[in-house]
């Protein structure tokens, strides 16, 4: 397990691959709806790769900039790598792999669609001026050029042919906020959070491409 904390967003370039080549064999066969649902999925691994490894810096952001606390150690508190991957996998692995495995339910595809794009609040206009950089923070590029085109494409799919009704928004609604609430809030800024975590995030990790140091000096 220890391996997996450390290295759970290199490892997502697998799945990441394996979509991208089924996509590329598969294009001119698949319905629509599939091809975004898989080009989501793709995109949830570049994003979490851009946050935490290249160029990194999310602990660092989340625990001095976003969500920074007096309760605890700032390199394991609130964000520790546990809770780190605990919420990752479930946002990659279960909400935005659903949608590829029954793209035509269309609440499973709203939910992960939403987050994605609803993501362009905290990546371009709120992280960059907490972290002084008032043009990018980690995950802004995954943001703008895959969750926001993506996002669009498929809303302007399913609007224009009349498919996406009240009672999918209602259910796409309940379940983000029920990932939001229960998944991140609930289990992992809430049980999983812990100022004595076993799990800090080591210093190369932590430090990753500055931003540590560049939040310290505001």
């Amino acid at each position: 397990m220890g391996y997996l904390r450390s290295h759970w967003y290199d490892l997502g370039v697998i799945p990441a691959a394996a979509a991208a080549a089924y996509l590329a064999v598969t294009w001119q066969g698949d319905d629509v709806l599939l091809r975004l649902a898989l080009l989501n999925y793709i995109v949830i691994f570049w994003h979490q790769f851009e946050e935490y490894r290249l160029p990194g810096g999310e602990p660092a952001i989340t625990n001095l900039a976003s969500q920074p606390s007096d309760d605890g150690p700032s390199d394991r508190y609130p964000l520790n790598q546990n809770n780190a991957l605990f919420m990752n996998a479930v946002g990659s692995y279960v909400l935005y792999f659903l949608p590829v495995l029954f793209p035509h339910v269309l609440w499973l595809g709203f939910a992960p669609v939403v987050f994605g794009m609803s993501q362009v609040i905290i990546h371009v206009l709120i992280t960059p001026r907490q972290i002084g950089n008032r043009v990018y923070s980690p995950g802004a590029g995954a943001v703008v050029f895959g969750h926001l085109p993506v996002g669009v494409c498929w809303f302007v799919y399913v609007v224009s042919n009349g498919l996406l009704g009240w009672v999918d928004v209602l259910l796409g609604v309940v379940l983000l906020a029920a990932f939001i609430r229960g998944v991140m809030l609930g289990i992992g800024y809430g049980v999983m959070k812990d100022p004595k975590s076993p799990y800090p995030f080591p210093e190369d990790e932590f430090e990753r491409s500055g931003y540590a140091e560049r939040i310290r000096r505001k």
